[in-house]
């Protein structure tokens, strides 16, 4: 029995312990970080805005946590409070744009609610299933479309804050210059993806999170901000454990 095994059978509840308290521990270290804890300042600071927000995260942690193992009301019911969390924060910070991804995402864990209830087995987990090479080249294919098109959408979104353009570079290799705006565009057409392909059950989803992830790890670790960075390895590490617990169980659909 190797340690994936271990992970997701009989260490299932050490394992979603030792997780949640590493992540929660970075999550408090940035909300430190964000009340000037460390750096003190006279800059004025919404703690109860601020505290807010490190409680959709945590909501957001146990969600992923019981996706990532299956779970049906827990995973998409706190998928929905922290939904509800994200559009009052994005809203409250003005980026009235960036309220659409947790609204979108909201819908689809309600949707999941009743068609995840369709598919459980017979302990109540929802039952995944393996993707076709037809449902691959269609995923393949509205990505590319999405990354073509949304530039455009984007423009007419600009009054509401969405994704805002600029040309600052973000990263840089070999001459090659990638802007903030490009890098945006990329994460969100493959969150969407992979929230989408994760309700509809696709075991692959999980991969989908895995690349979103690695790009906005890179940018953390390039502009030095390791709070972020660290939050990002430990939604990396339940991906891992999300991709194999999904995987497993898909084998026999």
């Amino acid at each position: 029995m190797n340690i994936l095994d271990k992970i997701t059978g009989p260490w299932q509840k050490q394992w979603s312990i030792v997780w949640f308290i590493c992540g929660a521990a970075a999550l408090f270290w940035g909300y430190l970080h964000e009340l000037n804890y460390f750096l003190p300042t006279e800059e004025s600071i919404n703690i109860g805005f601020e505290t807010f927000k490190l409680a959709v995260a945590l909501i957001g942690m146990l969600c992923v946590l019981a996706l990532a193992f299956r779970k049906n009301i827990s995973g998409n019911g706190l998928g929905i409070t922290a939904n509800i969390g994200e559009v009052i924060a994005q809203g409250r910070s003005g980026a009235t744009g960036l309220m659409l991804t947790p609204l979108y995402n909201m819908f689809t864990h309600l949707y999941a609610l009743r068609y995840w209830a369709k598919n459980e087995d017979g302990d109540g987990n929802m039952i995944p299933k393996q993707a076709t090479g037809y449902v691959w080249l269609i995923t393949i294919v509205f990505i590319a479309i999405a990354l073509f098109l949304f530039p455009t959408i984007n423009d007419h979104l600009q009054k509401y804050s969405f994704i805002e353009k600029d040309n600052d570079a973000a990263l840089s290799f070999a001459g090659f210059a990638i802007t903030w705006y490009q890098i945006n565009i990329v994460a969100f057409v493959i969150a969407v993806t992979a929230q989408t392909t994760m309700i509809l059950r696709y075991s692959f989803s999980w991969w989908l999170w895995i690349a979103s992830n690695f790009i906005w790890l890179a940018v953390n670790l390039a502009n030095h901000n390791l709070i972020f960075a660290t939050q990002t390895i430990i939604y990396q590490i339940n991906c891992i454990v999300g991709i194999y617990e999904w995987w497993k169980n898909s084998r026999n659909t």
